[in-house]
């Protein structure tokens, strides 16, 4: 054999050293997302389980994913999510077969203490429900901040064994961004969990929240040189515009509405609403109570495409149920829910 060749442990050695190396901007990136996805997946473990859940970036570094799970003390329960659109790479948590047992006897109205930690099937779909969830509700917000539709192809949830052959997509050797957390669940012991996936995925993600954050230096640099005229900014009075140009605006803004008139809108009139754990809902029969969070004669609510707009009292029109309209919010009110509702 060639000794110009690397042995497989003189190439483990090599990106053993590229592990250790992580750049302060790199650093910043991975913590600032790992940030928004903890703060998002918090509040929706939290409503899962029915308690108060918090999740705390305690470290971000660069592993190699086999010493990541060789090193765990216990077997951990892997959950892999492969993006469709919007970001490109896949995303790795891992989670302690403990917690995992524990959350999903939560979910399912137990105490979170329960008497096996084995994880069957049931248990199984708990968490793969649980991570829908935190995952849908990280999506959200990523969303929001990148200005971007994303949305995932595949959700897969297994036991992470040592000795198994691995199911994930990642090269066991491959290096990844590595972020631990604490999870603190209430009146229960804290865990943790790990987040693993390429710094390119973390730098992508940044890069599009922060474009301004992400241009080359040198540009930076042109820039900063360039000379400025600096004058005080001048504000228009508002108390004083022509009338001419309020007639104009609002004659400009009535066209724009027009445009909107025939555009179909989803009404709702809701109810009411409750809260319940997947064991209450999978016991559920033919003639079960569900009790809602509003009293005998309160108003319910009337939603334009998710949107309060106005409460009323259920009325009978011949055979049909109606509303009849109590309480209104202003036309201007109105107008502008809609308008966000609709992107205009």
């Amino acid at each position: 054999m060639n000794s110009d060749f690397l042995t497989q442990d003189e190439l483990n050695e090599l990106l053993k050293g590229l592990s250790e190396t992580l750049t302060d901007e790199d650093k910043k990136a991975i913590t600032e997302i790992c940030d928004l996805i903890a703060g998002s997946s918090s509040a929706a473990l939290g409503i899962v389980i029915g308690r108060e859940a918090k999740l705390t970036l305690k470290e971000v570094a660069n592993k190699a994913l086999k010493d990541v799970i060789q090193s765990a003390e216990e077997e951990m329960v892997g959950v892999q999510i492969e993006f469709a659109e919007g970001i490109k790479g896949n995303l790795l948590f891992l989670i302690p077969q403990s917690l995992g047992a524990r959350i999903a006897d939560m979910m399912m109205g137990g105490s979170g203490e329960p008497e096996s930690l084995e994880l069957d099937e049931v248990r199984l779909s708990a968490i793969t429900e649980t991570m829908n969830q935190m995952i849908g509700a990280a999506i959200t917000s990523l969303s929001e901040k990148t200005k971007k539709k994303i949305s995932i192809a595949n959700l897969k949830v297994d036991l992470l064994k040592k000795d198994a052959e691995p199911w994930f997509t990642f090269n066991p050797a491959e290096i990844l961004a590595y972020a631990l957390y604490d999870v603190d669940l209430e009146n229960s012991k804290t865990s943790w969990l790990i987040m693993l996936s390429s710094i390119l995925f973390f730098k992508d993600i940044f890069n599009m929240i922060y474009p301004q954050k992400s241009a080359p230096a040198e540009k930076k640099k042109e820039k900063k040189e360039e000379k400025v005229k600096v004058q005080p900014v001048q504000f228009q009075e508002f108390s004083k515009q022509p009338e001419e140009a309020t007639v104009t605006s609002s004659s400009e803004f009535s066209d724009k509405l027009e445009l909107l008139l025939d555009v179909p809108l989803k009404v709702v009139v809701e109810l009411g609403r409750a809260k319940m754990t997947l064991k209450q809902v999978l016991e559920m029969n033919v003639g079960s109570l569900i009790e809602l969070d509003k009293l005998t004669g309160e108003p319910v609510d009337i939603l334009v495409n998710g949107r309060l707009i106005a409460r009323g009292e259920v009325v009978v029109v011949d055979e049909n149920f109606g509303v009849r309209i109590t309480e209104i919010v202003s036309p201007k009110q109105r107008i502008y829910s809609i308008r966000e509702t609709n992107g205009v």
